[in-house]
């Protein structure tokens, strides 16, 4: 089983989000889905073959079958290519589902909505390999929400529930990196401060001063 075959991989990876998303499967949907207007275009040919030998003296009658066997074969050659260009994949954040020839389509369902999913498997289905897929969401109704003729039932679900569960699973906090403590800065005592203070200096520059900030006026006598 080939899960990201280069065809189905171009045809989604224009509805992805640049940098954000990557696919993680991509498939057709079984087979089994172009039975019936395979066995249609089969039953129509056989029945246009009978029909034309026994009504080859009537053309009217002729040119009228002829034409709706085309109409038929036209059917299912539109259904064999509807099939060819429909793919169903998987992001890690959605579903996704692209269908239809002529209306293209695109439905999509984000796997954080998903809250239940259920897995079906008819008789059929079990005898073709071929599945359903039913998905629920929180009270919404979603574009996406039932896919049928699930080629490779039993490994998608398993590939489909691996990639909720890795979607959902809760991640521990990184454990914040170690920082070196950080010493205050010393602060030097008063006392220090005192004893390491220039007096000398200080008083030698106030005394040298030309002009003293203060002068006091000499003592009067009495008159």
């Amino acid at each position: 089983m080939e899960w990201l075959p280069d065809e189905g991989v171009r045809s989604l990876a224009k509805y992805l989000v640049p940098d954000e998303e990557h696919l993680v499967f991509v498939m057709r949907r079984h087979w089994v889905i172009l039975a019936e207007p395979i066995a249609t275009a089969i039953g129509s040919t056989i029945l246009m073959i009978l029909l034309v030998v026994v009504l080859a003296h009537s053309s009217a009658a002729v040119f009228v079958l002829v034409v709706a066997w085309l109409a038929v074969i036209g059917r299912s050659g539109y259904h064999l290519m509807e099939w060819r260009d429909s793919w169903f994949g998987s992001t890690q954040r959605r579903l996704m589902l692209t269908y239809g020839l002529i209306t293209h389509k695109v439905a999509m369902m984000p796997l954080e909505k998903v809250t239940d999913m259920s897995y079906a498997r008819s008789p059929a289905g079990q005898m073709l390999g071929y599945g359903e897929f039913v998905l629920e969401s929180a009270g919404q109704d979603q574009a996406l929400r039932s896919v049928t003729f699930i080629a490779h039932p039993d490994q998608t679900y398993r590939l489909l529930l691996a990639t909720m569960f890795g979607l959902k699973s809760v991640k521990p906090a990184p454990e914040p990196d170690p920082v070196s403590p950080v010493s205050p800065p010393e602060i030097e005592p008063e006392t220090a401060q005192l004893e390491n203070f220039p007096w000398e200096e200080r008083i030698g520059d106030f005394l040298a001063e030309d002009e003293p900030t203060l002068r006091l006026a000499p003592p009067k006598g009495d008159s």
